[in-house]
């Protein structure tokens, strides 16, 4: 391959990077599902490896895709930051509507080698939705993390959540955004983006590396042995994470009434993201 066909594809793999990046920070919506619609995930997965070897010989792929998940996150971050602030509801709403859409692309992949959902796979799904229930009555509703210099919990939670997301933007359908927000840290890691808070950063991109790498593996085992197990329990923590992420001030005010027509939009997002792949499939 010439010089010129290098940097093409180069440009091609940041442009793609930067795609799967803007979906990682919007809550609701799954970079591994924008990385198999841009069809890189298999290679993108397969390309993650503790063998240093394999991992040195996927750099000319990974490097460039890596710069455009970064550039990606941090300009939707900026932009995100300014919308919480001014548009809370509207914001809110539009994420709702993001992750109740993206249930039936996972059902979808829950039911994608059984039709049907064995009774034995409702375990799991009861599990994620009393654990989502129990945190919106356990907890107070305050974020994660108050702000001001990090403590030793707050390193160690912003490792934990860095994992966390690492490992959910590997599942495609599942979105670690969505996550964070409902623990409630993702505020604090946008904002932490947005202003390129350094020690914030080093801790949750410590543990986001470490997901990467470490669970990786698991989540591909988990997968293969107990797919429909997993997206159960998937589906339970997101139909238990409406009450989370709908907004406490909402009102059938002006905001209030923009945000329910951005809620459906928002739903459609991840209905129309799945099409073309699905077309694929059918092909």
């Amino acid at each position: 391959m010439s010089f010129l066909a290098k940097a093409k594809d180069s440009i091609f793999l940041a442009l793609k990077g930067i795609v799967i990046g803007i979906g990682n920070a919007i809550p609701g919506v799954s970079g591994g599902t924008i990385a198999v619609v841009l069809k890189i995930y298999d290679r993108l997965i397969g390309s993650i490896t503790i063998n240093l070897k394999k991992l040195f010989k996927n750099m000319p792929f990974l490097i460039p895709v890596g710069i455009g998940l970064v550039i990606g996150i941090f300009l939707t971050s900026v932009a995100l930051e300014q919308l919480f602030e001014n548009y809370n509801v509207p914001t809110q709403l539009t994420f709702l509507g993001l992750s109740v859409g993206s249930l039936p692309l996972v059902l979808n992949e829950c039911k994608k080698e059984q039709k049907k959902i064995r009774p034995i796979n409702l375990i799991p799904f009861f599990v994620g939705l009393v654990f989502m229930i129990f945190l919106l009555f356990a907890g107070s509703g305050d974020a994660m993390f108050s702000g001001g210099a990090l403590s030793v919990r707050d390193v160690v939670l912003y490792i934990v959540m860095g994992f966390i997301a690492a490992v959910t933007m590997i599942i495609p359908g599942v979105s670690g955004s969505m996550v964070m927000k409902i623990f409630g840290a993702y505020d604090s890691v946008i904002t932490a983006v947005a202003n390129l808070d350094f020690p914030v950063l080093i801790c949750f991109g410590a543990g986001a590396v470490i997901g990467v790498f470490v669970a990786a593996k698991i989540i591909d085992v988990l997968i293969k042995k107990y797919r429909q197990g997993v997206y159960c329990l998937i589906i339970g923590l997101i139909i238990g994470s409406i009450p989370h992420i709908f907004p406490a001030e909402f009102r059938f005010n002006a905001q209030g009434i923009i945000g329910v027509v951005l809620f459906f939009a928002g739903a459609a997002v991840p209905i129309l993201m799945e099409r073309p792949f699905k077309k694929k499939e059918n092909e």
